[in-house]
C-alpha cells in the first residue's frame, strides 16, 4: 500500500555541503520544558564514520521555521554517532550516542573512504593521536543529562545497551531502553532491554531473542515505546527492532522491522514477528489520537521516509504512509517523530544527495539534516 499524507511544511535543521566537516545524520527530536522543539544529531564529520563526530543540539522556538546556534552536548575523542533526546520533566534532559574504536576507524581510513589522500591522512592523524586511556574511558554507549533545559551537559557515562534513539520514559518517570548489548554479544539475544530510575544506573529486564524466520539477519537499532495499561496492571511495552539481511545491497536486502510486545513491564516478550514495514530502522511514537506511529527510512527506489500507524496497540498495522521519496541515494533516514501543539507531526531525518568519486571507488558526500511537518489522513 502506497498512501500520502498532508505535508504541511519542510526545512533544514542543519546543512553544510561546502565545508570539510560538514557531514551531519541520525538525529532525534524532541520538546524541551518551554515547549521548544529540540534536535539532537551527529555533525561535524567529514563522512559516515569520521573521528571528529560530536553531538550537536539546534532549538527551535517557531517550530522549525528558525533555529539556534549549535550547542556542543557530547564531544569525546572518538567518534560520537546515533544521538538520541529525551526530555524527563523539570528542565532534564537525556542525551544518548556511542561511537567506533580506534582500529575500526583507522581500518576505514586504510580503505581510501574518505576520497582525497589529504583527508585520509588527515584522519589517521588525529586517530593516532588519541590515547589507550582516552578509548578506555570513552568507548562504547554513552549518555549524558543537563539539568537546565538542554544548554549545558554533564561528562557522559557508559550504559550497557547502544539504539539512534536512546531510551525513553514510562509512565512513573523512569526510563526503558531496548539496544544492542555493547561488548560481547550472544547471537541468540541480539537486543537486550533494561531499566533505569535515575538515568545513571540501568538494570537488566531481559534479553530478546531472534525470530525462527529471519534467523540469518542483523538485529540492531531498536526503538521501545510504553503502551496505556489499565488499573494497577504492568506496564505494556512495544518494542520494534531492525533486521538487515547481510551481504546484498539495499535495493535487493530484507530491510525491515520486526515487532515484540511484553505484557508485565519488560520481564518477558513475545518471539519478535514481522510487521512488513519496507524499512527502518523504527522510531515509535504515541500520537494524543490514539493512534502509535512507527516512522522509518526507505533505502530502497524510491529512496525515502515512510509511516505506519496503528489504532490497537501495535496489534495491527497500516503501512506505507509515504512522508518523503526525493532521495537520491540510500545513504538517508533514521527519522525520529514528534507531536506538536495543534497534533501535527514533526519528523526529522538525514539525507544525502550526491555521490562523490574518489581513487578507492564511490563514497557519499555530504549530508544534512532535514525536517517535515505532516498530518495523518483523517
Amino acid at each position: 500500500m502506497n498512501q500520502s499524507v498532508k505535508v504541511i511544511a519542510q526545512g533544514t535543521v542543519m546543512a553544510q555541503p561546502n565545508r570539510v566537516l560538514g557531514y551531519a545524520a541520525w538525529p532525534s527530536v524532541t520538546k524541551d520544558a518551554e515547549g521548544d522543539l529540540v534536535v539532537a544529531f551527529s555533525g561535524n564529520r567529514i563522512m559516515h564514520v569520521c573521528p571528529y563526530g560530536k553531538v550537536l543540539l539546534r532549538k527551535s522556538r517557531d517550530e522549525g521555521r528558525t533555529w539556534s546556534a549549535p550547542i556542543i552536548g557530547i564531544d569525546t575523542p572518538l567518534d560520537d554517532r546515533d544521538a538520541g533526546i529525551l526530555y524527563m520533566g523539570n528542565q532534564k534532559m537525556l542525551l544518548s550516542t556511542f561511537n567506533n574504536s580506534r582500529a575500526f576507524q583507522k581500518k576505514e581510513a586504510d580503505r581510501g573512504v574518505y576520497g582525497p589522500r589529504e583527508r585520509t591522512e588527515m584522519v589517521k592523524a588525529y586517530v593516532s593521536n588519541v590515547t589507550d586511556e582516552m578509548e578506555q574511558q570513552y568507548l562504547g554507549s554513552l549518555i549524558s543529562v543537563s539539568s537546565d533545559n538542554g544548554f549545558s551537559w554533564q561528562e557522559p557515562i557508559k550504559v550497557p545497551v547502544s539504539a539512534p534513539h536512546g531510551p525513553n520514559l514510562l509512565a512513573d518517570g523512569s526510563l526503558i531502553y531496548a539496544g544492542t548489548p555493547v561488548g560481547p554479544k550472544d547471537p541468540n539475544f541480539p537486543i537486550a532491554v533494561y531499566h533505569s530510575k535515575d538515568g545513571y544506573h540501568f538494570h537488566k529486564l531481559a534479553d530478546i531473542p531472534k525470530c525462527p524466520e529471519f534467523s540469518f539477519c542483523n538485529y540492531a537499532e531498536p526503538h521501545i515505546l510504553e503502551l496505556p495499561s489499565k488499573g494497577d496492571a504492568a506496564s505494556k511495552l512495544l518494542l520494534h527492532i531492525r533486521i538487515d539481511e547481510p551481504g546484498k545491497p539495499y535495493e535487493e536486502r530484507i530491510f525491515s522491522i520486526l515487532q515484540s510486545i511484553s505484557e508485565d513491564g519488560g520481564k518477558t516478550w513475545s518471539i519478535p514477528a514481522p510487521t512488513g514495514a519496507e524499512g527502518a530502522p523504527p522510531h515509535l511514537l504515541r500520537h494524543s489520537s490514539g493512534a502509535v506511529i512507527c516512522s522509518y527510512g526507505r533505502r530502497k527506489p524510491p529512496y525515502g521516509l515512510e509511516a505506519m500507524v496503528s489504532w490497537d496497540e501495535g496489534r495491527s498495522w497500516t503501512k506505507g504512509y509515504t512522508l518523503w521519496d526525493k532521495g537520491e541515494t540510500a545513504d538517508l533516514g533514521y527519522p525520529c517523530t514528534t507531536e506538536l501543539a495543534n497534533g501535527d507531526l514533526f519528523t526529522v531525518y538525514y539525507m544525502n544527495r550526491k555521490k562523490v568519486q574518489s581513487e578507492a571507488g564511490n563514497y557519499w558526500g555530504t549530508a544534512s539534516i532535514e525536517w517535515i511537518r505532516w498530518r495523518m489522513p483523517q
